[in-house]
């Protein structure tokens, strides 16, 4: 028996086993499995841009998704790229020099005395 291929369907017929495999693929998957392949759907979708019109459309789709967050998270990514800039050219201990003096720094100013008047 020669095997069958898509080529031997339908337009119509064809989408129906589509529909069918995707209602079957779904029924298959626990939640998990769905999360991970939302994920993957999501990343490939909005990392895989290529070019300016894709990337302005996955701009648009997370502008719509934090809607009046969206300037917060930009500046909240800008700030924490801005810091690791920074600590790129310097060493691990170099770092964590600057935390220690960063965090002395701190406690030096929450037990500075208050003026009561």
């Amino acid at each position: 028996m020669e095997e069958l291929s898509f080529k031997d369907l339908t337009e119509g017929e064809l989408n129906s086993l589509k529909d069918i495999y995707i209602a079957s693929r779904l029924n298959s998957m626990n939640e998990n499995d769905l999360r991970l392949f939302v994920k993957q759907i999501i990343e490939d979708q909005i990392k895989g841009t290529v070019g300016n019109a894709e990337e302005k459309e996955a701009w648009l789709e997370m502008k719509e998704h934090f809607s009046e967050n969206f300037p917060g998270k930009i500046e909240e990514i800008k700030s924490r790229w801005k810091r690791k800039d920074k600590n790129e050219n310097k060493s691990p201990e170099e770092i964590e020099f600057d935390k220690r003096l960063s965090l002395l720094e701190r406690q030096q100013e929450n037990q500075a005395p208050k003026d009561m008047w």
